[in-house]
């Protein structure tokens, strides 16, 4: 009676025979996966549990002597000079701005020199000029804070002969 073409069968074939070739396809993705997984869960679990089988030189727990041998050493604090608030005028042609700046030096020695109490007239000096020539902009941010204490750092060790300052210190700073 009614037979079915032969093209329709073979389309049917087809499509039956992709169907597992897609799942035979996934089957081993899904294989390869977790084989892969298994394998590295577990190297990672040999290497955690016997760390002592890495080589030196990539062993995360392995402490060279040399490594605890080197401890930084801690840092020498010098002698620390203070100098009584200043009130000072900036440089702003806007408005009159005052400056009230309270500053701290620690020089390189931790022993006191007799050469800082000897030239504080001068240093002090050397503060006001450098002050009076900035204007509110100059010193309102922290850059301009920094550039201003390398200023005052460099004129101050300017006039002194073998002693030297290694730090300015700012412990109160107001602009008005």
């Amino acid at each position: 009676m009614a037979e079915q073409p032969v093209e329709g069968t073979k389309e049917n074939q087809e499509k039956e025979n992709r169907l597992p070739r897609v799942q035979k396809g996934k089957k081993k993705l899904v294989l390869l996966a977790g084989g892969l997984f298994l394998l590295l869960v577990t190297m990672g679990s040999i290497l955690f549990f016997f760390p002592s089988i890495l080589p030196d030189g990539i062993n995360p727990f392995h402490k060279d002597a040399s490594t605890e041998a080197k401890k930084p050493e801690p840092l020498k604090q010098g002698h620390i000079y203070s100098l009584d608030a200043m009130i000072v005028n900036l440089a702003d042609t806007e408005f009159s701005r005052f400056l009230k700046i309270k500053i701290n030096f620690e020089s390189e020695e931790a022993k006191p020199s007799e050469e800082f109490d000897k030239h504080l007239p001068q240093v002090k000096d050397a503060i006001l000029t450098i002050l009076t020539g900035r204007t509110f902009a100059e010193i309102s941010d922290s850059k301009g804070k920094g550039k201003l204490k390398e200023e005052i750092l460099l004129k101050t060790n300017q006039l002194f002969e073998q002693f030297k300052l290694k730090t300015v210190y700012f412990t109160e700073f107001v602009v008005q």
